[in-house]
């Protein structure tokens, strides 16, 4: 029995090793062949085919808890770390697919222009919450690729004060190229994976589950070919929630300003965060939050606008791929008035989750869900945050979005900016399927208990 046991591992480690180097060509195949920004056609397919082996990896081993591999210094290493083989086998590959990404460039999204952009003109003195990228002040900036590649130059930025260091840090380390903003992601996206384990320890799960996360190409392919800054902001959620489940409130302070102030998303969770430490604690921490935010956030308030303006902007005019917001703007034909319905709609959602919800992390997840459902919009990077809390649940109605989503890239690929009613169905028909059932399934299991 004992030898059938580990063959079954070996076996499971070698289809492991397998899949995770078609996955790892797969890559390759993007950063020699991808010859030049915009390949969108060339995106889509790599995302696709390596979507497709990324199942079957987590279907052979995602629940198989291994015990030994074949090869020695894989034990040596799994007795080192105090991780088994096959997670290793796992982290090493999610690290090799993010190397081999970097020397990439953006395909689907102009994002990481503003971040280069506003990271050279920080250095210099200059405030990218009072001045846009074709203010005149900044011309003596402007080389041969910026401002000219930044998108919206008029307007003024909307990234928080953790996302502007990194913008600073990833331009000290390599100028105008966004091979420094990777590397700190790889960095980022290390602490990220181990955080995931620890928590899957933490809550008795299979640590092999990383996998839904770590070979997820949405993350990969978003932040080390898109560059997208979100991959930080998911670090410090990670360690945050990590904190706040090994019922370490206070160390859990400064990863949530951190994240916040990265990206603003963390914020949907503090009601959840004030049912799981009660109303002192809760205001402590909020109290400890507003007063770290404040002091990050304070050297970029300018003097004659308000700090949010272009984030009020962006929140009231902006809209892609929202599911309920879409069909409520059409029914209505009136995308203010949707944006408002599906806003209160949210909070609504929020407040019941926050109520009702004993467990935190799978009341972070049920929110993150709500804003899928909500959001008036929702690129795919978006996505990758709930992404990172996936591995704990796994639902498949989550899962068929992260492949779906790469159909929204069929957007950028036209020559004029639309979205297309086909795509909606791709997208959203299997995932309020698998939700219904999933809900479903979950409401049974709650009236057996």
């Amino acid at each position: 029995m004992e030898t059938t046991k580990k063959k079954s591992y070996r076996k499971s480690n070698l289809l492991l090793i397998i899949t995770g180097s078609i996955i790892e060509l797969c890559f390759l195949v993007f950063t020699v062949f991808q010859k030049s920004e915009r390949n969108i056609v060339l995106y889509m397919i790599v995302f696709g085919v390596s979507f497709l082996f990324y199942l079957i990896a987590q279907a052979i081993y995602k629940n198989n808890p291994e015990e030994n591999s074949k090869y020695q210094w894989l034990n040596k290493l799994s007795r080192l770390t105090g991780l088994s083989p096959g997670v290793l086998i796992i982290l090493l590959f999610a690290i090799l697919f993010r190397i081999t990404l970097i020397p990439t460039v953006p395909s689907t999204s102009d994002d990481v222009y503003r971040y280069i952009w506003e990271g050279k003109i920080l250095l210099n003195g200059h405030n990218p919450f009072e001045v846009a990228p074709d203010d005149e002040s900044l011309n003596y900036l402007h080389t041969k690729k910026y401002p000219g590649l930044v998108t919206y130059p008029h307007m003024t930025t909307i990234y928080p004060a953790t996302a502007q260091a990194v913008f600073v840090l990833g331009y000290l380390i390599s100028g105008e190229s966004d091979k420094g903003l990777k590397l700190i992601y790889l960095i980022a996206e290390i602490i990220t994976l181990i955080f995931i384990v620890k928590i899957l320890r933490l809550r008795n799960q299979y640590e092999n589950q990383v996998i839904l996360y770590a070979w997820l190409p949405l993350p990969i392919m978003e932040f080390f070919v898109n560059s997208h800054v979100d991959a930080v902001g998911i670090t410090f959620l990670m360690i945050f929630i990590y904190f706040i489940l090994a019922n370490k409130y206070l160390y859990s302070v400064i990863p949530f300003v951190l994240s916040f102030l990265t990206k603003l998303y963390p914020a949907m969770l503090f009601p959840l965060l004030i049912k799981q430490i009660g109303w002192k604690k809760s205001l402590n921490f909020g109290m400890l939050f507003a007063l770290l935010a404040i002091v990050l956030m304070y050297p970029f308030i300018p003097a004659e606008r308000s700090v949010n303006a272009s984030l009020f902007t962006y929140l009231q005019n902006w809209s892609f791929n929202g599911s309920v917001y879409s069909l409520l703007s059409g029914i209505l034909k009136n995308g203010y008035l949707a944006r408002e319905i599906c806003l209160i709609l949210f909070l609504i959602g929020v407040i019941i989750v926050s109520v009702k919800f004993k467990d935190f992390l799978k009341g972070a997840y049920t929110i993150w869900i709500l804003f899928v459902v909500f959001a008036a919009t929702l690129y795919p990077w978006y996505l990758t945050w709930i992404s990172a809390v996936n591995p704990f649940f796994g639902f498949y109605s989550v899962l068929s979005l992260f492949f779906t989503s790469n159909f929204t890239n069929l957007t950028p690929l036209g020559t004029v900016w639309r979205e297309y009613w086909f795509v909606y169905l791709i997208e959203y028909v299997p995932f309020y399927f698998f939700l219904a059932i999933e809900l479903m399934f979950l409401s049974k299991k709650f009236n057996k208990n």
